[in-house]
């Protein structure tokens, strides 16, 4: 089965697994432990088998240069600070997101099975990568997850020029029963920053309008002289009321840098801050009702949703998720398209580190 996604001329597919080796070999070689650069990898990878281009192997190069420069401690192991139960602070020295993400994670779940519900803070923690990853395996554990993450200044407030919060992503997840988990993952911008860039990476002519501004804060459409230090929120006023919320959560409870305030032992401030804050938060559900009926339940909205009428020219109604879930099953079977010049960056890094670069 074709990937939709994808035009019947575009790049060449390359194979999940061998994808995971090389992403993680290339990681190893720049001094991460082993167990802990598969992690890195298959995260990564899930990101582009999700169709989530932006946030998969594309994030490699930006991982490369971080490590080399010292910003990323690719040894660093994520430790509790505060415990009070159904809380939990954690700071994550500056290493991996991702392993970050996946310890969060792991506690959220005991914890709200201890407590009905659970809230885990982490500080000085690095790129998360896409958070759908981390708050789908806590939905798939049987509760309801929310997450929130900050980053460098990189985008004003609706209405100003002088930057203060990053595209600032939150995600949510709920469980299901036979249908998929409901997923819902975005920026708060009306794009990823890494979505601009990977235009930029692919020689994209145009980009769509309301994307991002050029350095004046004038909207383009032209991918060279979109900012990604200018996005555009989405919603306007909306879009950056969410995004304000994402910085009280992930930056100023989880005690990380915030707006221009820098709360970090690195020294990348600003928009070149590599530092991050996130909140997980999560709900049982069979605290309120037994958790198949629950299920049962979203099941059913979901159908309901999907059986809708359709507007003119609409094919079909969607639920969050589940195109990342379909195209999964597509990229899993047919291979990931990746880009030719991202290809040629990843063998670049491959081949300067001594390891297997792509076929």
């Amino acid at each position: 089965m074709p990937d939709p996604l994808v035009e019947a001329d575009g790049p060449i597919p390359v194979d999940a697994g061998q994808l995971r080796k090389v992403l993680a070999g290339i990681l190893e070689a720049l001094g991460t432990g082993t167990a802990d650069a598969a992690t890195v990898a298959e995260l990564l990878v899930e990101a582009d088998l999700r169709g989530v281009d932006s946030h998969g192997t594309h994030l490699m190069g930006l991982y490369v240069s971080r490590l080399r420069a010292g910003h990323i401690n690719p040894t660093a192991r994520p430790r509790i600070l505060d415990d009070q139960g159904s809380t939990l602070l954690l700071d994550g020295g500056l290493g991996f997101g991702q392993i970050a993400g996946l310890e969060a994670a792991r506690l959220l779940i005991e914890r709200s099975a201890e407590h009905g519900v659970a809230v885990v803070a982490v500080r000085e923690s690095t790129h998360l990568g896409a958070l759908a990853a981390y708050t789908e395996r806590v939905a798939r554990a049987g509760r309801i997850c929310l997450c929130f993450q900050n980053g460098p200044t990189i985008v004003p407030p609706y209405g100003g020029i002088t930057q203060m919060f990053s595209t600032n992503p939150l995600s949510y997840a709920v469980p299901a029963g036979e249908e998929p988990p409901v997923v819902y993952d975005v920026a708060t911008t009306a794009v990823a920053g890494n979505k601009l860039l990977l235009a930029k990476k692919r020689g994209d002519t145009r980009i769509p309008d309301g994307w991002a501004n050029d350095v004046r804060g004038v909207p383009t459409t032209d991918p060279e002289a979109a900012s990604v230090h200018h996005l555009q929120w989405f919603g306007g006023h909306k879009g950056y009321g969410l995004a304000l919320l994402v910085e009280l959560l992930g930056g100023v409870l989880a005690g990380s840098s915030f707006g221009r305030t820098e709360h970090t032992a690195s020294p990348a401030h600003g928009r070149d801050r590599v530092a991050k804050g996130f909140v997980f938060i999560a709900v049982d559900p069979a605290r309120f009702m037994p958790l198949p009926e629950f299920t049962a339940r979203v099941d059913t909205l979901v159908r309901d949703l999907r059986s809708g009428e359709t507007a003119e020219g609409v094919d079909r109604i969607l639920v969050p998720g589940q195109l990342e879930h379909e195209r999964r099953r597509v990229r899993e079977e047919s291979g990931i398209p990746l880009p030719a010049a991202l290809r040629a960056e990843t063998n670049a890094h491959a081949a300067e580190l001594g390891v297997p670069g792509l076929d």
